[in-house]
């Protein structure tokens, strides 16, 4: 029943698309819908016009998709700071459904909160905490359906090598990754269960899906076309000034791009400065239950993403990306 129900925020024209959209999976008729609309709606409509005015809605819609999709070569969908496990449902991706190319992750997708140096009154083990965010990434690639998933690594992941450092000997580091994303991606993973003395087994993301190519990029950036992604450490309470920092720092090394994602200050805007375009894409979690900046007296925190749009040659289309904001 709650697929049915109109989601927080969500507006009546895109309730009324969602249904009759998604009418065979949610076993609804086009009477049961036009019943739903009309406890929406203060205007009440028989069936047959909700089904003629969702008709031309639609068309209208494809209309403007045909537009939009004019130049377009390749779709990015950048989604980061999930923090699993305080990450945001998937259906607030619905409208990027079987519309993506690449699904980007740019790091923190997991918090690793429980071998976090911070003080804690809670505390969920690490274990449980990879096979959520394996199990959340994998719902959000068969959600969303793109032909490839890109994957850097943020702060919080380094917390899983920063841990072993701090409490093993330098000779068994040997045998750990540098991020558990290595283990969810690449190498796979047991689960040792002591207590129930069984073990499970977790096969990587590149055995999990053969018609999506998963690339793990052992790093906290990288570059597709001319735009960088990136999830630092760094971080400058100005607005977009760690995007800022970030993109002098490209800039010195070397690296020769026109557009920067950044993601780790669970902040959203943009601005030119000169020829380059610097993002700052939100957080994709509950910024409300991962409340980090409490009683700090930090701008508030954004959850959103990024939706970007590259040309053939890799020139990121900038009037058609979309910088989402959803609080």
């Amino acid at each position: 029943m709650t697929k049915y129900k109109r989601l927080d925020g969500e507006d009546f024209d895109t309730y009324a698309l969602r249904l009759y959209e998604n009418k065979i999976e949610y076993g609804l008729t086009s009477r049961d819908i036009s019943l739903l609309l009309n406890q929406e709606s203060d205007i009440q409509k028989s069936e047959s016009a909700w089904r003629k005015h969702y008709a031309c809605m639609r068309k209208g819609i494809e209309y403007q998709r045909n537009l939009d999709s004019v130049g377009v070569a390749t779709r990015i969908l950048c989604i980061s700071d999930c923090h699993v496990p305080y990450q945001l449902p998937i259906d607030k991706l619905e409208r990027y459904k079987n519309k993506v190319d690449i699904l980007h992750l740019n790091g923190d997708i997991g918090d690793c909160q429980g071998i976090s140096s911070f003080p804690k009154v809670y505390r969920k083990s690490p274990m449980e905490e990879i096979i959520e965010t394996r199990q959340y990434i994998i719902n959000l690639i068969e959600y969303i359906k793109p032909k490839k998933v890109v994957i850097n690594f943020g702060n919080h992941e380094i917390r899983f090598q920063n841990y072993f450092a701090k409490n093993l000997d330098t000779d068994i580091l040997e045998l750990m990754p540098l991020t558990a994303l290595e283990l969810i991606c690449v190498d796979g993973f047991t689960h040792y269960n002591k207590r129930e003395k069984t073990k499970v087994e977790y096969k990587p993301l590149i055995e999990v899906f053969d018609d999506v190519e998963i690339e793990y990029t052992g790093n906290w950036f990288n570059q597709i076309g001319d735009c960088i992604f990136a999830h630092p450490k760094a971080f400058s309470s100005g607005i977009l000034k760690t995007a800022e920092k970030a993109m002098l720092w490209f800039r010195n090394e070397g690296y020769n791009f026109k557009t920067l994602v950044l993601a780790h200050t669970h902040r959203s805007g943009m601005c030119s400065i000169g020829n380059t375009t610097i993002y700052e894409q939100g957080a994709f979690c509950d910024t409300k239950a991962n409340n980090y900046s409490d009683g700090q007296l930090y701008n508030s925190q954004k959850e959103g993403f990024i939706y970007l749009c590259q040309d053939s040659q890799g020139n990121t289309i900038r009037e058609k990306t979309n910088l989402v904001i959803l609080n």
